[in-house]
């Protein structure tokens, strides 16, 4: 039985990221797929990529790895100013191969005949959300495949096509999914979690029985808000990883 672990927003979070992987090394996962995010927000953006690198962990782009890899210039951005602030810090953290290799993240990962691995929506502006059943039916309107697996939007949702009506949308729960239609998981995020549940979050699917699960794993927290405050990120970016929004 093919058993496939999907985690993906890591950002910086050194802490969540061992937490999560160490679970899902015990759940004997024949494959690990990031969902993009690797940076962004967090204290240890070298460290989890030097990880995800080492362990050879397929890896999608996410946007805060373009916005670092790109060298987005301040002046011309609409990003917010903690934004900007993060990419800055994060670019000097890191060393020209690690840009290197976000910058050559694909957009998309072919898995098997049927699964697509993604960051966001296959809708359009790019780097849209799936968050509700507006998004999401937004999402089936440009989806290319049975199944896909998305993050950034930091909450776990599965979202099932029905065709004529809005989306079914709901918290991924122990569940089958159907063959029939088009589905989207958000697998929710690791070291930046917003469905006010601070643990690192997974998503584990079981290929042949279409079985999918959602995976919560306490971590160190007081240890990764320490690292944002010490390193002088905005409050912000540690005080949400308590809250879990």
């Amino acid at each position: 039985m093919t058993k496939i672990g999907f985690f993906s927003d890591v950002h910086g979070n050194l802490e969540a990221l061992t937490a999560i992987l160490a679970r899902l090394d015990k759940l004997s996962c024949d494959l690990l797929v990031c969902l993009g995010d690797v940076v962004g927000y967090g204290a240890n953006p070298a460290e989890c990529i030097q990880i995800i690198r080492e362990r050879d962990i397929p890896c999608v782009m996410g946007n805060h790895d373009e916005y670092v890899s790109s060298f987005i210039e301040p002046e011309t951005s609409k990003l917010r100013p903690e934004i900007l602030k993060s990419i800055e810090w994060t670019q000097k953290q890191l060393s020209l191969d690690d840009i290197k290799w976000l910058a050559e993240l694909p957009m998309r990962l072919q898995l098997g005949d049927e699964i697509v691995a993604l960051h966001s929506s296959f809708a359009r502006p790019k780097w849209s959300y799936c968050l509700d059943e507006e998004t999401f039916a937004a999402n089936f309107a440009h989806q290319d495949c049975n199944l896909a697996f998305c993050g950034h939007s930091h909450t776990p949702l599965i979202g099932i096509d029905m065709p004529g009506h809005l989306p079914f949308v709901d918290f991924i729960r122990p569940y089958a999914i159907p063959a029939d239609r088009k589905v989207m998981v958000n697998v929710g995020s690791v070291g930046q979690p917003r469905d006010r549940d601070p643990r690192a979050c997974a998503c584990i699917y079981q290929l042949e029985t279409r079985e999918i699960e959602t995976i919560r794993e306490p971590y160190d927290i007081v240890t990764a808000q320490n690292k944002i405050y010490m390193a002088r990120l905005p409050d912000r970016f540690g005080l949400r990883l308590a809250s879990g929004k």
